[in-house]
């Protein structure tokens, strides 16, 4: 799996096929890592903030780098529509305050990695943080 939602213009129709990949790949991603959790409580949050985490330390792609900035709004939106879907497939993962934070916080480290990489000095702090994260989405 390569990074989450690269940063594509929905602009440019060339586009379009990577980033309907990129949504595929990381939805197969996160689905494998659910049908593998015995615990029901948390099981989405717990695979999406785990398939984010994964997909953000992969060693950089070859080609012209990783890309900088923003992501576009409307792949924004696809994703939110994305995990909306989520959480009706998994009720009360919602509603959790807990499992909430571990989702938007593993979302905004999607978000600071795409400015600048995790290297391998940060591979330590990263793995800390995840572990953090999914301590979040286990019963308090």
């Amino acid at each position: 799996m390569s990074r989450p939602f690269p940063m594509l213009s929905t602009e440019d129709p060339a586009d379009a096929p990577a980033l309907v990949a990129a949504l595929v790949s990381f939805d197969q991603a996160v689905q494998a890592l659910i049908e593998q959790d015995p615990d029901r409580h948390g099981r989405f949050s717990r695979a999406y903030v785990t398939a984010i985490f994964r997909a953000c330390l992969l060693p950089p792609e070859p080609g012209a780098g990783v890309p900088r900035g923003r992501p576009d709004p409307e792949i924004a939106q696809a994703l939110k529509r994305w995990i909306q879907e989520q959480l009706l497939r998994h009720p009360g993962e919602g509603d959790d305050h807990r499992l909430t934070a571990a989702r938007r916080a593993a979302h905004g480290f999607w978000l600071q990695s795409m400015a600048c990489p995790i290297d391998d000095d940060g591979q330590p702090r990263a793995a800390r943080l995840l572990e953090g994260l999914l301590a979040l989405t286990r019963p308090a």
